[in-house]
């Protein structure tokens, strides 16, 4: 085949729309990582789960539905609202629901339903105060709070329900990682249940209702493919307030869930 010429325009507009494509795909590559930072929850079709975590943390409520509504409960008011009321909430692609910053005060059932108001999926979702986190350190020899037995309208059994070891946060070089705690409540029967889903906003202050960050000394090899693999990070500049000498700063990308 012989060569081709190609009129000014034409070529002008082809490596125009062949810019604007690259420019999308990268705007695409770019925000995946943002969904990847925040935690994904999923609950099977039809089912009722129920979750406790931490406030403060963003995280997403899988639906997987096409044009679902949301609805949410609260523990603290007996309504049904739709969450289009909620500042920090937004329906991504696939009717899945990102939770910004989310605050104890949303604690409550999340109720994804089709067209038909029937059930996709429901959440129940104890948001606990981040700002009552007790922090241990296992190699200082700090111990995380023991099962105490409490009277909550009833003899029940506070304990902690911990997750699994989080990865190190440095490899070769000694460091450290976590785990997080949720507080629960047992009664006697057996069934338990995150504390402030058991309360369901009856106010009750004792030092035993709080989550636990625990934190153990940790040293690893490095794994080639784990450190190449990582997202974007956003850097940026900002001048400390001259008057009070501090600033808060936030990571766009951070999450105590990892």
């Amino acid at each position: 085949m012989g060569d081709v010429t190609v009129p000014k325009k034409v070529l002008k507009f082809l490596l125009y729309s062949y810019s604007a494509m690259l420019a999308t795909l990268w705007l695409v590559i770019l925000s995946l990582p943002m969904l990847w930072a925040q935690k994904l929850i999923n609950c099977p079709y039809k089912n009722v789960c129920q979750y406790a975590l931490l406030s403060g943390n963003d995280v997403i409520l899988g639906c997987n539905h096409h044009k679902a509504l949301w609805y949410f409960h609260s523990s603290l008011e007996d309504k049904l609202s739709m969450l289009s009321s909620m500042s920090n909430v937004k329906i991504l692609p696939g009717s899945n629901l990102q939770l910004s910053n989310p605050q104890p005060f949303q604690t409550g059932l999340y109720r994804c339903l089709d067209g038909h108001m029937t059930r996709v999926v429901e959440y129940e979702i104890d948001f606990q105060d981040i700002a009552l986190l007790h922090i241990t350190h296992k190699d200082l020899g700090q111990k995380p709070m023991g099962n105490e037995t409490m009277n909550l309208g009833g003899e029940v059994l506070v304990f902690t329900r911990w997750d699994p070891w989080q990865d190190c946060n440095r490899c070769e070089k000694p460091g450290e990682r976590k785990r997080l705690g949720y507080c629960y409540v047992e009664e006697p029967l057996g069934k338990s249940m995150p504390c402030w889903l058991y309360l369901r906003g009856e106010k009750v202050t004792h030092n035993r209702l709080q989550p636990e960050l625990q934190l153990q000394a940790c040293q690893v090899p490095c794994e080639i493919a784990t450190e190449i693999d990582q997202p974007y990070f956003v850097f940026d500049t900002h001048q400390l307030d001259k008057n009070t000498n501090y600033e808060w700063l936030s990571c766009p990308l951070a999450s105590i869930y990892r």
